[in-house]
């Protein structure tokens, strides 16, 4: 196991409460070292659902920073509605509605790391030996996750503005994707493998996203409680360029030598096509059936619009998967086509092995500290 990353030691970030910020760095680091400890296990250059949740926490870490969070959102807004800076008046309900931002992010990041944190750090610390790679053992695994359909949580906001959430439904396809990482590490043909490893990634990616459908969008609709009803008229235009600008800071995703725009077309990764070649064409049924569900394969294969037909045909050396770009980040099949897509694409990307973090960041979040400077 890499550097320690157990299931106890998930449950430990987990329980940082008191430590947001924190938190949030050990679990971008967290899914680092898991990403890492699966790369072990499978070792065939196929990179697991970690690999890009460690970016996606990091990403996410700009919301729970609040300063960050204001700094960019105070540029936005000096774009766009420079006097609102400086109006004494509207600086507190500016705050609040920043604070209930990071609060939905807080929560968010949190819940996904406690579920599928404790997933991979137990797949990879069950199966590193491969004499222990039977189906007993995989039985045991899935066993810790419960059936049943993976659900939103139910949120409500207490009078002090904390979140209270009640979780329902089960981790079927948790329990679906962890049997397909199970086969892949026994499948010795490089296209199956690889097709296995990305539906798995894909059943990864859409049970959080469900999960996280509250926070996503709570965190967008923040501006809106918070402002539009006690400014007027002011405050409701305020509220509607905050939720703009959050949202712009949201579907962005600062990768190792690349921004994505996610609102726009995937990009190929820097220098490489656009598909794995392993993945260049996809034939695995259920993977099939996830990318109808999904809209993602229909998006790239068939059913494109005429502005993204001309797109195609007039940016011939910019590969980008068309129709990918989401028009709405609160709306879960918007994103799910987008990550679906992204997952595909950079399912092989070994730039993203890089740590999130400098060496002497690692060493003061080893340390238990919050490094200083930019993270």
């Amino acid at each position: 196991m890499v550097d320690g990353i157990t299931p106890e030691r998930v449950r430990e970030i987990v329980a940082m409460a008191d430590r947001p910020v924190l938190r949030n760095l050990l679990i971008t680091r967290g899914y680092h070292r898991l990403t890492l400890a699966m790369a072990q296990v499978l070792d065939q250059g196929d990179f697991t659902w970690p690999i890009f949740a460690t970016w996606a926490s990091k990403q996410a870490g700009q919301f729970i920073r609040e300063e960050e969070l204001g700094a960019g959102m105070t540029t936005l807004l000096a774009a766009r509605m420079p006097a609102v800076l400086d109006s004494v008046t509207l600086r507190a309900p500016i705050r609040r509605a920043l604070t209930q931002i990071a609060r939905h992010v807080i929560t968010g990041n949190t819940l996904v790391f406690e579920e599928l944190g404790v997933a991979f750090a137990t797949f990879a610390g069950t199966f590193a030996e491969p004499a222990a790679r039977t189906e007993e053992r995989l039985a045991d695994v899935v066993a810790l996750f419960s059936e049943g359909p993976s659900l939103a949580d139910v949120v409500t906001m207490a009078d002090d503005g904390t979140l209270e959430r009640r979780s329902q439904g089960g981790q079927t396809m948790i329990r679906e994707a962890l049997a397909y990482y199970f086969m892949a590490l026994h499948e010795r043909s490089a296209a199956a493998r690889a097709e296995l490893v990305l539906l798995a990634n894909g059943l990864c990616g859409l049970h959080e996203q469900t999960r996280l459908q509250p926070y996503i969008g709570g965190a967008l609709a923040a501006p809106l409680a918070g402002l539009a009803g006690d400014e007027g008229t002011i405050g409701a235009a305020l509220a509607t360029v905050m939720r703009r600008a959050a949202t712009e800071l949201m579907m962005t995703m600062a990768l190792p030598g690349q921004v994505l725009r996610l609102g726009s077309d995937l990009p190929a990764p820097p220098g490489q096509p656009l598909w794995p070649e392993a993945l260049a064409r996809l034939e695995h049924p259920r993977l099939l059936q996830l990318t109808e569900e999904l809209g993602a394969y229909a998006a790239r294969e068939r059913g494109l619009g005429l502005v993204d037909r001309l797109e195609d045909w007039l940016r011939p050396g910019e590969p980008e998967v068309q129709g990918s770009g989401a028009d709405d980040w609160s709306r879960l099949g918007d994103r799910m086509r987008y990550i679906f897509e992204y997952f595909r694409s950079r399912q092989r990307d070994a730039s993203l092995l890089v740590s999130p973090f400098s060496p002497a960041q690692e060493q003061d979040l080893l340390a238990g500290r919050v490094p200083t400077g930019p993270l």
